[in-house]
């Protein structure tokens, strides 16, 4: 029973600790807020080291159900990426740790939170500080944070120069919602593991939302959305990991309007983690995971590959 109890103990320091509750801003690290409807809304900025002060692209980063903003950091790298290609990165906390994605039973949906307002504010604000070009804002997410993803690029297009989703697709109330908003077309990328448990990539009902679209239907939607004609470019990378293979491939449609991409990353085999990193939620099983691809590499290629 002591074995049990000192176990239980390093669990939950291991888990408190992932979910950055004890985590200290490095020099380039800031904590910002905002009160919105009486509810503090908090996010960290990450300044890329050695910085000269002039603006810069900025890259929101929505973590997944469960998650927090620091939690999202340390589950992608993105700040040491930042750092390396010269980015500002914003690591925002959703609500109870999620976000009202519109599907309607995360803590977010239920208190009918606004998180549409929330990141919109960020990005004014990172550009109203003169830190941001405002043509070089760029959006990924994962999960609950890559269906909350789709939804700002539904609803605040004008926002972004490109969005990825990560291990989410379009749900069936975006979908329906869309008529509500104009149709601006928008560079979007989704990178989905085939073998998702969690978020199927055929489409259905996820455990914790409502139902989805196909991860292929979800492009195609995206692809009429913008405008793209037909032509398709397909590349495919392997990759070796011990006794294994891993193949993506990459389905790209780049004659759209206004010089816009859509593009399909598919993860052949893979899960619901984001690709590289150690899952931080063991209890919960997100199918196969790998070490040897680089999730947050993949997404800045695409937002680097945006004209």
């Amino acid at each position: 029973m002591n074995k049990f109890y000192i176990f239980l103990f390093y669990f939950v320091l291991s888990f408190f600790s992932c979910m950055g509750f004890f985590y200290k801003l490095t020099p380039n690290q800031k904590n910002d807020f905002f009160l919105l409807n009486d509810v503090k809304r908090t996010y960290l900025v990450h300044y890329p080291k050695n910085w000269n002060g002039l603006p810069i692209p900025m890259l929101v980063a929505l973590h997944g159900r469960f998650g927090t903003g620091i939690s999202m950091m340390k589950q992608t790298k993105l700040n040491e990426l930042a750092d390396a290609k010269g980015f500002i990165v914003i690591f925002p906390d959703g609500y109870k740790r999620s976000w009202a994605d519109g599907r309607g039973s995360s803590p977010a949906d239920e208190n009918s939170i606004n998180d549409v307002v929330f990141i919109e504010s960020i990005v004014k604000r990172m550009v109203a500080e003169g830190s941001v070009n405002p043509s070089s804002v760029f959006l990924v997410g994962h999960s609950n944070g890559g269906f909350m993803a789709q939804r700002l690029a539904v609803e605040k297009p004008e926002l972004w120069k490109g969005v990825m989703s990560v291990a989410a697709q379009l749900s069936v109330f975006l979908l329906k919602s869309k008529h509500k908003y104009k149709t601006i077309p928008v560079s979007m990328g989704i990178m989905a593991g085939t073998a998702d448990p969690l978020v199927p990539y055929s489409g259905g009902y996820v455990r914790d939302g409502k139902e989805i679209l196909s991860v292929t239907d979800s492009i195609l939607r995206w692809k009429e959305w913008s405008g793209c004609n037909d032509s398709v470019q397909r590349n495919t990378k392997e990759f070796q990991e011990e006794n294994d293979v891993i193949r993506i491939d990459f389905e790209r449609f780049d004659s759209c309007e206004e010089n816009k991409v859509v593009e399909l990353i598919r993860l052949n085999g893979l899960g619901h983690s984001w690709p590289g990193e150690t899952p931080m939620i063991p209890f919960i099983n997100q199918g196969k995971t790998t070490k040897v691809i680089d999730g947050s590499m993949l997404v800045w290629e695409f937002m680097e590959s945006l004209k």
